[in-house]
C-alpha cells in the first residue's frame, strides 16, 4: 500500500458465490499482492467443504454467530470475537451452525484468493468441473471425502 486506506461498512465489491454475500473489503491490487480481505456472511447452517490452499495463509475473525471449522480432521468451534489462524496446505473447512447467518472476516496472505470469489460470482450455474478449474488458478484445491 502506498497510503492508508479507509473502507466504510459498505464499501468494497459484493459477489454472491454459492448463496454466500462475499464482500471484498481490500484487493491485492490495493496492496501490491501482500495481502487481501473478505467479508463473509453465510447463510444459515452452510457448508463450506473441505479444501486447502498451497500457497495462501488464512487468518479468520469470527464477527457474528458461530462456526465449526474442521481443521486436518479436528472439529473446532469458533463463536463471535475468536479467530482462526490456517496456515498453507492445511486441509480445512467449515459450516455455520446457525438457523440465522454468520458472519466472518478473513485476511488472506498472498492476495489472490480473492479472484475464485469474483470468477465464480459471474457465473449463473457453475458446473462442478469449472468450480474445480477455477478453483485451480486461484490456489484452492477441494478435497473429495
Amino acid at each position: 500500500m502506498t497510503k492508508p486506506l479507509l473502507r466504510k461498512k459498505t464499501d468494497g465489491e459484493v459477489w454472491n458465490v454459492f448463496g454466500e454475500k462475499i464482500i471484498c473489503k481490500v484487493t491485492g491490487a490495493e496492496t501490491f499482492g501482500r495481502f487481501s480481505v473478505v467479508e463473509e456472511t453465510s447463510s444459515p447452517q452452510s457448508v463450506v467443504p473441505p479444501h486447502f490452499h498451497h500457497e495462501t495463509d488464512e487468518i479468520i475473525y469470527v464477527l457474528e454467530g458461530r462456526y465449526e471449522f474442521q481443521i486436518d480432521g479436528k472439529l473446532q468451534i469458533a463463536g463471535k470475537g475468536d479467530m482462526v489462524v490456517i496456515p498453507r496446505r492445511t486441509r480445512h473447512g467449515f459450516r455455520n451452525l446457525l438457523a440465522t447467518e454468520s458472519k466472518l472476516l478473513a485476511v488472506v496472505t498472498p492476495s489472490g484468493f480473492e479472484n475464485f470469489f469474483a470468477e465464480i460470482s459471474r457465473l449463473k450455474a457453475p458446473e462442478a468441473a469449472e468450480v474445480v478449474e477455477i478453483g485451480k488458478r486461484n490456489d484452492l484445491e477441494l478435497v473429495m471425502q
